[in-house]
């Protein structure tokens, strides 16, 4: 659970201004009930509001701004919706949360409206330039192994290193360097090395600046299509995990029926 009085914020908002957002999005959630997407909505209206581009809650590091250009709203919603369970279950809000979705489920014009022009711009950059670029290192990753195997050759863990030359010209671990050396990052404290480096609001920089990277050094054509590969790879998994949900509550009302014929 994280807690407010727990939480240093930038941009001057202190932690008495932050639970008091949170109280009045508790309230919001609680008159609209769980039920529909009226809470869905007061959530993305409390992220209009919400003014720090990250947080510092005990010995995490939350970014919701990946250098002042793309915005993680889901993380945000996450932040703010773990101290409301008391208002609505984690499994409903994390269900709705879960969905690599563009718009949160919701029409266009309707989420821009909610949560502000320019964060819903920002939801955009974060969108193409760290969802969809992920899912497209797993397609082409993927792609490499397919190579493999049907060339008679042994599977292994180079295939992901494979993609990244593919993709970006040099290995991952070069790539990274780079960044960090761009970055103008400090390095890591002796034995935080994996901790202080590898945090998720680093990897989301990190995708982001490879995607920069990526359209600096591809034709028009070539983005387009490797847009394209990656938004079907992400419907993909997408349509996956709905099916794998419909198992798990296939299986589950199965289990029900049968304690319900055994108890009578």
């Amino acid at each position: 659970m994280v807690s407010s009085k727990e939480t240093n914020t930038d941009m001057g908002t202190s932690p008495k201004e932050t639970a008091e957002m949170i109280s009045r999005l508790k309230s919001a959630i609680l008159l609209a009930g769980p039920v529909g997407d009226e809470w869905k909505m007061a959530v993305l209206e409390a992220i209009a509001a919400w003014p720090t581009a990250q947080e510092q809650i005990g010995d995490e590091l939350y970014v919701y701004l990946i250098g002042g250009e793309a915005f993680d709203w889901q993380l945000l919603a996450k932040r703010m919706l773990w101290e409301c369970e008391a208002e609505i279950e984690q499994d409903v809000w994390w269900a709705w949360l879960s969905e690599p979705v563009l718009f949160a489920g919701f029409d266009e014009s309707d989420f821009m409206r909610a949560v502000g022009v320019d964060k819903g711009r920002a939801h955009l950059s974060y969108f193409y330039g760290v969802t969809v670029e992920q899912s497209l290192v797993t397609a082409v990753e993927e792609e490499v192994t397919h190579r493999r195997v049907g060339a008679g050759r042994p599977l292994s863990d180079y295939s992901l290193e494979l993609a990244y030359e593919t993709l970006y010209g040099n290995t991952r671990d070069q790539l990274w360097e780079v960044f960090k050396l761009e970055l103008g990052s400090m390095p890591a404290r002796e034995g935080w090395r994996h901790r202080d480096e590898h945090t998720l609001g680093s990897e989301d920089a990190f995708t982001y600046w490879l995607f920069k990277l990526r359209m600096e050094r591809s034709d028009p054509a070539k983005i387009a299509s490797d847009t394209r590969k990656a938004l079907a790879k992400l419907e993909r998994m997408r349509q996956n995990d709905l099916r794998r949900k419909k198992l798990v509550q296939a299986d589950v009302l199965h289990h029900q029926m049968q304690k319900k014929r055994i108890r009578t």
